[in-house]
């Protein structure tokens, strides 16, 4: 259990995380699960897939220590998805720093709890069952995946040599591409180069005024089962946000795509 001391004599998480522990300690060692859904992930049911999602509080909102490494590098901290739906809201973002503080605080308790749920799910759901534990981090949790063999994992990733150096077989990895910066398209372009499964996500809802995503790149919003493609470069829109805001930040530097970021990415690929 997570004491008071413990707490206090932490360096893993920031001033603001601490309060809310000690504010909210009965909750933080309360056994409430670490794997959730979302809309997207349920729609791989059709499929006739079970996938379960782990949300995290992203980068160093709450760690001292990043959890997201290529966070800074592809500009991905602001846009980031915890701050959207139904993980904006009160409870879902006190879920998040709950589960993070946890994490950081009491990694034995951590992967015990989460190891039970798996297990729990997988008696269920036996090969039908996925896991994504990098809802909205970006950890390498490659040691805790190779000790469940016989349970499939995937995430995206933006640190591109773990998405190329993977060689579990019971993990799947997409790069999680980014228009940020000329290195970040750079290092993308390369993914796509090295046969990689790419995932880029358009600056657009391809709503009335926006532009639409070209006709000719994968979708990959309709469902989240990126282990069932090939290695190909796939569109995600843009969650979250609105319109106005998406329009204020087109000829901004930006995680997401625009035309002419997609234009650039496009004639790196082609120089190769």
């Amino acid at each position: 259990m997570i004491t008071l001391n413990k707490i206090r004599q932490s360096k893993a998480i920031n001033a603001k995380a601490k309060k809310w522990a000690r504010d909210n300690l009965d909750y933080l060692n309360s056994k409430n699960r670490l794997l959730g859904s979302s809309l997207k992930v349920e729609k791989g049911e059709k499929e006739g897939y079970y996938t379960s999602i782990m949300y995290l509080q992203p980068a160093d909102k709450i760690a001292t220590v990043t959890l997201c490494a290529g966070a800074k590098l592809n500009g991905c901290k602001e846009p980031c998805l915890i701050s959207s739906g139904q993980l904006g809201m009160t409870t879902g973002q006190n879920a998040a720093t709950r589960r993070t503080i946890i994490y950081l605080l009491d990694k034995a308790r951590f992967f015990e709890m989460l190891t039970k749920e798996i297990e729990r799910k997988h008696i269920f759901f036996g090969a039908k069952l996925a896991i994504r534990l990098n809802g909205t981090s970006d950890i390498d949790f490659a040691d805790f995946i190779a000790s469940m063999p016989h349970i499939r994992f995937y995430d995206y990733s933006k640190v591109f040599y773990r998405v190329k150096n993977n060689k579990l077989a019971n993990y799947d990895l997409t790069y999680s591409g980014s228009a940020y910066s000329a290195k970040s398209l750079a290092i993308t372009a390369r993914a796509v180069l090295k046969g990689l499964r790419v995932a880029i996500a358009f600056n657009t809802g391809e709503r009335k005024g926006e532009f639409k995503i070209p006709s000719n790149i994968a979708d990959f919003d309709t469902t989240d089962l990126r282990f069932l493609d090939k290695p190909v470069l796939g569109a995600l829109k843009c969650k979250g946000g609105s319109k106005a805001k998406r329009a204020a930040t087109m000829d901004k530097p930006n995680f997401f795509f625009t035309p002419a970021t997609y234009n650039q990415l496009n004639n790196i690929i082609a120089r190769g």
